[in-house]
């Protein structure tokens, strides 16, 4: 019995050491590999092939894309592919190093890294991002800016509001959207002071981002927005209103339920169901009479939404309709 237990044992303990041999073996494999791949990285013939193996590699490639970052005899053309791959990874592990890189004296090497920190999208990355915001060269500016957006950390939120008036549209509005993004409600001001901006994507991510923040101060460049000239941009003010709960916002969304634009009134009627008001009953009934389908469907389910007694009232005498969807929605709300 006893040498079957020391047998069993010696069996065991061999299965053991071949188990870890054999995981060497394939580590010394990867190992190899991957170093390969890295060696290629700066020859142009094969780098694009040595660049597809090593974002399969994932995870385990980082430490030797780090170490190539920080050999002093690499060329600026592999650490730049170095820098794209681990964007590609997304591995925090290499937040650290790219840090470093961002003090690079090379300009291709600053653009690369100020990029690939947005889309690791690690918050230890904001400071040195926010640093940047001032670099001499315009595009790691701008990637610096789009960086911190991607990444959304409030701690940057006053330097980005620096920015709000660069000459540069797409800085302007990426700044904008960061601070959407981040909800910051310390830029109310500053943003409301880009309701003429000259650029029209920047005024239509202004009311994106007001929306997001949510906040009564909001209304106000939002009611402006509403009469922009450019139509996207007002029918996104419009939407968003409907994100504030303030009869400031209820007063001006019942105004746009009378516009001569078929968009402006469905979004108006959308946003006048997400506040909730008893008031907007009297507006909504208009609706159900719109000579647009989808209107009076989007007033009916907003009715539903307000859910009052008025509301259900006016449903009531829906509950015939010819439009299928809007009979659906008033004998859901008033339970038939």
């Amino acid at each position: 019995m006893k040498n079957l237990m020391a047998l069993a044992t010696i069996l065991a303990l061999t299965i053991f050491l071949c188990e870890i041999s054999c995981a060497e073996e394939a580590s010394s494999i990867f190992d190899a590999r991957i170093r390969k791949d890295i060696q290629q990285l700066g020859d142009r013939q094969y780098s694009q092939e040595a660049r597809v193996a090593l974002v399969a590699e994932g995870s385990r490639a980082v430490p030797y894309l780090a170490a190539l970052l920080q050999a002093p005899n690499a060329k600026a053309a592999a650490k730049v592919l170095a820098i794209n791959i681990l964007g590609e990874i997304r591995d925090s592990q290499a937040t650290d190093v790219l840090i470093g890189m961002m003090k690079d004296k090379n300009v291709k090497i600053r653009r690369a890294t100020a990029k690939t920190l947005g889309r690791i999208g690690d918050k230890k990355a904001a400071n040195v991002l926010k640093d940047s915001i001032n670099d001499n060269d315009s595009i790691v500016k701008f990637d610096s800016v789009r960086s911190l957006e991607q990444i959304g950390d409030p701690s940057v939120a006053e330097y980005i509001i620096e920015i709000l008036p660069d000459n540069n549209p797409d800085i302007r509005l990426y700044a904008v959207m960061a601070l959407g993004k981040m909800k910051y409600k310390g830029a109310i001001k500053d943003l409301s002071n880009m309701t003429g901006d000259v650029h029209p994507n920047v005024r239509l991510e202004l009311a994106r981002a007001l929306g997001s923040i949510g906040d009564e101060g909001c209304v106000a460049p939002l009611n402006k927005l509403v009469n922009d000239p450019d139509r996207n941009v007002r029918l996104e003010a419009v939407k968003m209103l409907g994100n504030i709960k303030c009869k400031e916002s209820l007063d001006i969304l019942l105004g746009c339920t009378e516009s001569g634009d078929n968009m402006v009134r469905y979004y108006s009627a959308q946003a006048l169901g997400k506040l909730g008001y008893n008031e907007s009953v009297s507006s909504l009934k208009q609706l159900l009479n719109d000579e647009s389908t989808n209107i009076r469907i989007e007033a009916a389910r907003s009715l539903s939404q307000i859910g009052t007694g008025d509301a259900k009232a006016v449903l009531k005498t829906v509950l015939n309709d010819e439009i299928s969807q809007v009979k659906n929605v008033a004998e859901q709300a008033v339970g038939q």
